[in-house]
Order: structure tokens, then C-alpha cells, then sequence
């Protein structure tokens, strides 16, 4: 019975122990805070259309994909933008191509470059009007 008890106690600990690593893993993997994304101007012009992004909160020195979705459904523009010891960046894109629509503009991350979402990447997604349909000062 000693022996028998033994096994069970050896067991149940590598069982604890397996569930408690696996925790922190976890716990440490995931960020408990979601990236800030900020987009200037909040809507778009039909022309000499600059869009500022300052981002931050990605994975550290690595990639952000970003796409703008037309409301078909339909990537209409893309982009991929490294971040640096933050998770972030502050860079522009010219976007004078794309037609009027409400767009989903989206950022994730995507080490590889492979248009994929990295697992356990974070990701962030905005409305983006063209044009405005208010006036921008």
C-alpha cells in the first residue's frame, strides 16, 4: 500500500508541477494589454491622401502587417511596417489609391512576413472612412 501511495504521490506532483509550468508559460506568453494604434487623419481625402500611423505594444522588433478592407470585403491595400524595442513604430503611407468606401483598417503581427497572423500575436482593428464625412481641421 506504501508503494502504491508513493506512485500516486509522484504522479500528482508531476502533474501539479507540469500545470504550474505550464501557467507561467502562458502567464509570460500573452499580453495582458492591447497594442495603441493611432491613425492621423481619423478619415481620409479623395487626394494627396497621407496617413500617419503611430503604433506601439507589437511584438519587439519585428513586423506589423497592416491592410485596408473595402466594405465588399476586399484587401484594397497593404502594408508591413518593423517594429522596434517597443513593439511599435511611427511611419506613413501614402494611400491615394483607394476609392470612397468604409474601410477596416487592420494591424497584426506577422514575424515572417507570410500575410499570416502570428500565433499569439496581437491584432487591432479600426474603421477608416474615405472621404470624411465630417470637416478636418
Amino acid at each position: 500500500m506504501t508503494i502504491h501511495f508513493i506512485k500516486f504521490l509522484i504522479v500528482s506532483l508531476s502533474f501539479i508541477t507540469s500545470f504550474f509550468i505550464l501557467y507561467v508559460e502562458v502567464t509570460l506568453t500573452y499580453s495582458t494589454s492591447p497594442p495603441i494604434v493611432k491613425i492621423s487623419p481619423e478619415c481620409g481625402t479623395l487626394k494627396d491622401h497621407r496617413i500617419n500611423m503611430t503604433v506601439n505594444g507589437f511584438n519587439k522588433n519585428g513586423n506589423v502587417y497592416w491592410e485596408f478592407i473595402n466594405s465588399k470585403g476586399i484587401m484594397d491595400y497593404y502594408g508591413y511596417f518593423d517594429t522596434n524595442a517597443t513593439g511599435g513604430f511611427n511611419d506613413y503611407t501614402i494611400a491615394d489609391g483607394l476609392l470612397p468606401d468604409m474601410y477596416t483598417l487592420r494591424f497584426f503581427d506577422d514575424k515572417n512576413n507570410d500575410y499570416i497572423k502570428d500565433p499569439n500575436g496581437a491584432e487591432i482593428i479600426l474603421n477608416y472612412e474615405i472621404p470624411c464625412n465630417r470637416v478636418l481641421f
